[in-house]
């Protein structure tokens, strides 16, 4: 059997979806092909659940993010707006700039996307993981199963190798280099960190808020971030720990933990602070010092990685000396990290396809005409917050209209 589309879409998330309403819409004959059983399943994990869908902040890209850039010059968060107001989904503006489906619930953008999908007539094809794409004179032809598809356009929309269990895969990489495409080498983005035994032991479960620096071992500085701290038995997590993944060297780094400046930003205040506690609390055990500030566990860390004797000392024993060390470990509490979790653990895949052989304001090749990526599989990744199902979704529907009106996709 031969199947005969205007726009072959491999991959039913967030930016496939998209982009067949949008081609749908305009009028063309479109077909989906989905590895897995049911549509969008990292987006129905996104926001925990709740689908940030997308930031109306300044953006924050990696890899290309010029090209990003571009991509949401042509279809930026209004285009997705109307969009989402077309299918149905009331959307509210959170903190930090994000913005989630009034229900709260990222099945209800999923819904309404499967929804869009029906109202076009698209074919929807579950469980068909598409490998191998052929250039014709005419166009392309999709082999799955002893079934072809027959295709003036094709695109790429299967996302990459982050979180497997969810349907990440290299497949969109393997399509794209049979026609000539760079693929810059995948990595984690939004991953945990994996770190040396010792500075994370009997920590695992106590979450803190702090500033945390990516460094290298002199000290250097690579990344910074701020949010909350998880500790774990292999290391730390915390999106604010994930978004440190993408810029880890191949060399050794450490990361410094500042959990005091929120209360105490000046030194000279911390100083006063620990000397007035070591007279107050002069007869107790040196743990004494911060009761009270941070969890026991985490104060009794950083006074074994300040060098503070644990041996039936009492505070009144410590000289300043002592004092300054431990306001220094309390300014940089160091992680000697060894790595990621891996792709496996990872939200988000840094790395993908060399955006400089696409074009930002239709996705389509510049070395294979008919030929479109977008998403996940192309060399852009954002931080937490919005910014990744923001760029699938704006990517995806330009990816669909082919430089043809948006209007036409945004009211339908």
């Amino acid at each position: 059997m031969e199947r005969r589309v205007d726009l072959a879409v491999i991959g039913g998330g967030a930016s496939g979806m998209a982009a067949a309403i949008a081609a749908g819409r305009l009028g063309d004959r479109v077909a989906v092909f989905e590895s897995a059983p049911r549509p969008c399943r990292k987006l129905l994990a996104s926001g925990n659940g709740r689908c940030n869908l997308m930031n109306t902040g300044n953006p924050r890209y990696f890899g290309d993010a010029a090209f990003a850039s571009s991509v949401l010059s042509h279809a930026g968060c209004d285009t997705v707006r109307g969009l989402m107001d077309s299918l149905g989904v009331l959307l509210v503006p959170e903190e930090d700039d994000r913005v989630y489906p009034a229900t709260g619930q990222s099945s209800t953008v999923a819904d309404a996307l499967k929804n869009g999908l029906k109202s076009v007539s698209a074919g929807f094809f579950p469980n068909a993981e598409i490998r191998r794409v052929s250039r014709v004179p005419d166009g392309f032809t999709l082999v799955r199963d002893g079934e072809k598809c027959h295709t003036a356009r094709v695109l790429v929309a299967c996302g990459g190798p982050a979180s497997p269990r969810l349907g990440g895969t290299e497949s969109g990489y393997d399509i794209l280099r049979s026609f000539g495409h760079r693929i810059i080498d995948p990595r984690p983005a939004l991953c945990p960190l994996t770190t040396d035994r010792k500075s994370v032991s009997g920590l695992s479960g106590i979450r803190v808020r702090c500033a945390v620096t990516l460094a290298d071992p002199s000290g250097r500085p690579i990344h910074r971030e701020q949010g909350e701290v998880l500790f774990t038995d292999y290391g730390v997590s915390g999106i604010c720990v994930m978004q440190c993944a993408r810029f880890l060297p191949e060399g050794p780094c450490v990361l410094e933990l500042d959990l005091i400046s929120r209360f105490f930003p000046e030194e000279e205040a911390l100083s006063r602070e620990l000397h007035a506690r070591r007279e107050r609390f002069g007869d107790a055990s040196p743990e004494a010092l911060l009761n009270g500030i941070l969890l026991p566990k985490l104060s009794y860390a950083v006074l074994k990685q300040a060098g503070i004797p644990l041996r039936g000392e009492r505070l009144s024993d410590l000289d300043d000396r002592a004092l300054s060390s431990v306001a220094s470990v309390l300014r940089r509490y160091r992680l000697n990290v060894t790595g990621t979790r891996g792709l496996d653990a990872a939200q988000v895949t840094a790395g993908g396809a060399d955006c400089r052989e696409f074009c930002p304001s239709t996705m389509e090749s510049l070395l294979v005409p008919g030929l479109y990526a977008s998403g996940e599989v192309l060399d852009v990744d954002g931080d937490c917050g919005g910014f990744n199902l923001l760029f699938a979704f704006s990517s995806g529907i330009l990816a669909g209209a082919n430089g043809r009106d948006l209007k036409g996709v945004v009211i339908p």
